[in-house]
């Protein structure tokens, strides 16, 4: 009983500050400073996640090299569900390519009022590491 408090509590942490964080990466990817994220922006920023992911720089990510990452660490079920949904033909490597295919369409599903641009609630929305 006593683990699940803490465990529980531990994630709540977690949450919130993951919502804080959001906030800051969402600020530190609008390059224009308009409070939006363009499309560019937007691949500019899933490039660099992806880049992060991308250990031996390949142009690659093997679940293995996933696996290392923060993100895989303190919430493996988000890394593992983003794995999935950009292995388009699941070869089990997203390849580059793969990835900006998915963060192409993502940003067309994501831009809920069609204007071309994600405002900080419709990024964070899409994010479930970031929902608070």
């Amino acid at each position: 009983m006593y683990k699940m408090i803490i465990s529980s509590l531990l994630l709540s942490t977690i949450i919130l500050a993951n919502g804080q964080f959001g906030t800051k990466i969402f600020t530190k990817c609008d390059d224009n400073k308009d409070g939006f994220l363009n499309k560019t922006e937007y691949l500019k920023m899933s490039t660099k996640r992806f880049n992060r992911m991308d250990k031996n720089q390949d142009k690659m990510v093997t679940f293995k090299e996933l696996s290392t990452t923060f993100l895989a660490k303190v919430m493996p079920m988000i890394a593992t569900s983003w794995f999935e949904r950009n292995d388009v033909n699941k070869d089990t490597i997203v390849t580059l390519k793969e990835m900006e295919q998915m963060s192409d369409k993502k940003f067309v599903v994501v831009d809920d009022n069609k204007d071309g641009k994600l405002s900080a609630y419709e990024w964070q929305n899409s994010n479930p590491s970031f929902k608070q």
